[in-house]
């Protein structure tokens, strides 16, 4: 066999084709949280501006009564054939936030304005991740991020999904910002309730109530017997951004892998036709 027939060209050139495949998707990867933060920066604060927490103290005799209307509807919700509901105004979601431990992370990160127009009028203080950076001393993890805060007014609505209270975002008002586009199609359903469903009074009463809507100004969340839970929001909803890298990198593996069996074949076309040529080549002639 001929030298030019043991061409070790076509491996080399999967090889290289593998290697920047492979350079490419660890750069996207790394590349893609740096220019998410840096979107991110754009409407954002490196600062908190807490929001306030209504008093316990001061506001003792809506606490009780607020308390004394939940301990009802909760009553109510474990009587299978009656119809339990409750009626929250902007307040009674305010002291809710206060009194009950299972919110405690909405503290200061969250205050009902008002209700108008048949939605939320939400101040937040919403905490996201910044750009990556390495962690320093006695930081946990060897990556991390400093955090931004989305201070600003959401208005939304309410309903129900998969056993769970979710609040859908129609606009975010940003002073002196304009929200990108891709981040309100990743912030438009907001799972304000997430950490609260395995709550042993919060969680089960969730999973049973078959209505959640605004009525005469007020937030409405009742279990009629008989109707189903609502499940109206798919997995798509929830995870867009993710979904879309996902399918990003999944084209590019499927690119990598049709790149590579085209240069195989090629490869092995090319490797042929060597062999071939080297037979005709090295055919013993009749006087040998």
């Amino acid at each position: 066999m001929s030298a030019s027939a043991r061409s070790p060209l076509s491996g080399c050139t999967i090889l290289i084709l593998a290697v920047l495949m492979l350079v490419f998707l660890i750069g996207f990867s790394i590349w893609t949280p740096f220019r998410q933060a840096k979107e991110i920066e754009k409407f954002t604060q490196p600062e908190a501006k807490p929001l306030p927490v209504l008093s316990l103290e001061t506001e003792s005799i809506a606490a009780q009564n607020l308390r004394d209307r939940f301990e009802k509807f909760r009553e109510d919700l474990a009587d299978g054939t009656k119809e339990a509901r409750i009626e929250l105004d902007s307040n009674d979601m305010n002291l809710s936030v206060a009194m009950f431990p299972a919110l405690e992370e909405l503290r200061e990160s969250f205050w009902v304005r008002e209700i108008e127009d048949d939605q939320l009028v939400i101040d937040i203080c919403y905490r996201l991740n910044g750009r990556p950076r390495l962690a320093k001393e006695g930081e946990d993890g060897p990556i991390t991020a400093d955090p931004l805060y989305l201070i600003g007014t959401i208005h939304g609505s309410p309903f129900l999904s998969k056993r769970e209270l979710v609040l859908n975002v129609d606009s975010l008002d940003v002073p002196g910002a304009e929200v990108a586009e891709g981040f309100m199609g990743h912030f438009s359903s907001l799972r304000i309730f997430e950490k609260s469903l395995n709550d042993p009074q919060i969680g089960p009463a969730m999973a049973q109530l078959t209505y959640a809507g605004i009525e005469d100004d007020k937030l409405v969340l009742a279990r009629i017997p008989g109707d189903p839970v609502p499940d109206v929001v798919t997995d798509e909803t929830f995870q867009s951004t993710g979904g879309k890298i996902a399918l990003f990198l999944g084209g590019a593996a499927l690119i990598f892998v049709l790149l590579a069996g085209t240069a195989l074949y090629l490869g092995y076309r090319k490797q042929l036709e060597k062999l071939q040529k080297s037979e005709e080549t090295n055919i013993p002639s009749s006087d040998a």
